[in-house]
Order: structure tokens, then sequence, then C-alpha cells
């Protein structure tokens, strides 16, 4: 019999879970307990400087040079699809001249906020996924915006802190689970479920804390309400509703029609155009802000199945190159391709893929699972917002089969 309250087909054992987590956050929040990350200091101590209005770029590079991390990510930032124009930088000052003032401060929000996303836990791929969809819904929300004559600065930040209640409510449940004795590894779909329940008032938490604007708070309390009638910032908060299941879609993919967006809500023909351009810039902003995974924690996420592939190896030769090393596809399945190589992928990350054999574009993917083979291994890559060249590419490559 299942437990009152269970979905249908759920086990007994993941509802009885699922409750005893419930009670634990429902004591976390009772006791004001929820660990919260603190504002970005770089983000804070540049907000503080342009509100001065007496600055050079000169002052704001070494600001932003004062940080590893930011220094690394507004160079990859800098110097992808969405900010380049003519050669590539490789300095601090360049990038700086490049983005400019205000657009340096949403990077180092971006960045600082970064660090809280990809900390070590059991849970720690389900944030770094989280947090691919914030970068992700930041650019989305930022370029409709534009196209609908909003203010597309605060449209960045809005899509960008939105869900970050999420990461908190990740954070939580790890807290929680390190508390406990035992605890089983749990499907995403386990844990999703968990934290649709606790991110929109724990964002709202964070937003009271930090004093952001009403725009913002509007966008992380009500994304998911059912009426916005006397919201501050109704264009705003509508730019985040529109582009919060697109984005969900986008995790689900390998590329994202128009028609498939449209469907979710009604898109002029600016909207869809502004779209478009910024699904073309997307995986190479969010591969801008990646990081490299902490060690391995004690995982709490069960691994999704190996996918059923069709392909036979030896007569394909397809070739990819990760991170300089030669790895073989040895598989297609809806959505995702199965390789083979010399070193092992860190789960979860968004890694930039060569097309050597046949040559094509460069592309990115996301590492679902990773395994060992003998003397390599084997993983499960998601290309991710493929557009272009790159979608035209994996078209070519996939088998019919598997694309129907």
């Amino acid at each position: 019999m299942t437990e009152p309250g269970a979905r249908a087909g759920e086990p007994e054992a993941s509802f009885g879970e699922a409750s005893r987590l419930d009670d634990a956050m429902a004591d976390l929040l009772a006791r004001d307990a929820v660990e919260l990350p603190t504002y970005p200091v770089i983000a804070l101590r540049l907000a503080e400087l342009m509100r001065g209005g007496d600055f050079g770029l000169d002052e704001l590079a070494r600001l932003a040079s004062s940080d590893q991390a930011l220094a690394t990510d507004l160079l990859r930032a800098a110097n992808s699809a969405y900010y380049r124009r003519g050669d590539l930088i490789v300095s601090i000052p360049q990038a700086v001249a490049r983005v400019g003032a205000e657009e340096l401060a949403r990077i180092a929000l971006a960045s600082g906020l970064g660090a809280a996303a990809n900390a070590r836990g059991p849970l720690a791929a389900l944030r770094r996924r989280a947090w691919h969809d914030g970068l992700a819904s930041a650019l989305l929300c930022r370029e409709l915006a534009r196209a609908r004559g909003l203010a597309h600065e605060d449209a960045f930040t809005c899509g960008l802190l939105h869900d970050f209640g999420r990461i908190i409510a990740i954070s939580a449940l790890e807290r929680i689970a390190g508390g406990a004795r035992s605890g089983r590894p749990m499907p995403q779909r386990f844990w999703d479920a968990v934290v649709d329940r606790y991110h929109v008032g724990l964002g709202a938490t964070l937003a009271a804390r930090w004093g952001l604007p009403s725009a913002v708070a509007e966008a992380i309390a009500l994304h998911h309400a059912g009426s916005i009638e006397g919201a501050a910032a109704p264009g705003l908060l509508e730019v985040v509703r529109v582009v919060d299941p697109i984005v969900g879609l986008l995790g689900e993919r390998a590329s994202l029609g128009l028609d498939e967006a449209a469907a979710i809500a009604s898109l002029s023909d600016p909207d869809a155009d502004a779209l478009e351009r910024a699904l073309q810039m997307l995986a190479g902003f969010v591969a801008s802000f990646e990081r490299e995974p902490a060690p391995p924690d004690r995982a709490l996420l069960a691994p999704p199945p190996r996918p059923i592939t069709t392909l036979d190896p030896p007569e394909a030769g397809v070739r990819l190159g990760v991170g300089g090393e030669a790895f073989a596809v040895t598989g297609f399945a809806p959505q995702q391709l199965v390789v083979r190589g010399p070193v092992p992928l860190p789960e979860g990350l968004l890694l930039e893929i060569e097309a050597r054999h046949p040559p094509g574009p460069t592309f990115h993917a996301r590492v679902l699972l990773c395994w060992p083979e003998g003397d390599r291994f084997g993983a499960v890559l998601a290309p991710f917002a493929l557009t272009g060249p790159a979608l035209l590419h994996w078209n070519a490559l996939v088998p019919a089969a598997v694309r129907s």
C-alpha cells in the first residue's frame, strides 16, 4: 500500500525519505538556520566604486585582478561570442575595456555566486546544473528584455537570481544529509521535487537579506505565481516567466527550436529574433563561468541509467576532441552520445567539444555520466544549446532512427 500523499508510481521508501527531509527542512526554517551565501565581496566593492562615479578603467582592472576566479571568468566571458569584438584578448585591462564598467559588475556578481554554486557536496552536480540554468536565464532574459524595450541590465540580474533559491535549497539538503546516519542515493527527479517546494521561499529570504531591488525580489517570489497583478515591474517579471520554461527545455534536449519556444509563450517577431540570436551565444557564455569540480563527495544523487545506443563503432569512426584528448563516439541516443577516451570526464561539467572526424564546428556538452572501461573511460554527453552549423553537423551524425 502506498503511503498517503505519495505520487502514483513513487516507491513508499522514496515518499518516506521525502517526508523526513521535509520535516528537517521545516525545522531549519523554523529556527532560521538555513545558511545563506553572502553578497559577493568584489561585486559589492565594484558597485560602491561605480556609485561614487569617480573611477577609471585601470582602477576597475586592479579590482577585477584581485580575485583570481573573477579574473578567469572575465577573460573567458570577454572572449566568448556574446562579448567578443575583434581579436582574442589576453589581459584584464583589455577585458574590462571590452565589456565596460556596468557589464563588469554583472560578471562579478555571476562569478562570485559561482563559488557557492560549485562548492563540494554530495549533490554538487545538482547545484552545478541549477547554476548553468541561472546563467542561461540571465542571458536570455537580457536579450528578450532588450527586444521589448525594457531595462535589459536589470533583466540580466532578475534571470540570474530568480531561481538561486534552488542552490540554497540543495545546500540545505546536503547539510541535512550530512547529519544523517545513512542516506541512499536518489534519482534527480526525487531531489528536484523536494527543491521545488522550498526554492521560492528561500530565494525570497535571500532577497530580503541582501536588500535586492524590488524588480529582482519580484522575479524571485512571483515567477511561478498564478497572477502578477500589482507587480511593481510587470514587464521584467513577464520576461522571467517566459524564459524560465525555455531554459527548462534546454536542459532536456540538444537544441531548441523557436517553434518550441513559441509554444510556451506568445512571442512577437522581435522576441523570436532576440531569442534566436541569444541561443547562438548561450553555450559559450555559460561555459565562461565553468570551473573544475571539487573532489568527489559522498554521492546522494543516483546516476542516470546508461542509454541504449544505436551505432556500430568500428564502422562509425566518429572522433571528438575533449580537453585536448581524443574520444571515440561509441553510440547515439536521443539527445545524447556515448564516448570512450583515455581520461575520466568530471560529471556535471559543461565542456567544449571539438568535432575531429568528420571535421566540424565546436560545440558544448554536459557530462551526464562517466565510468571506467579497463584502461579507458566511457561517458555520456548531452549536447547543450546547439545552433547553426553545430546543429547541422549533429543532425548529420545522428542516425535517423535516433532523431525520430
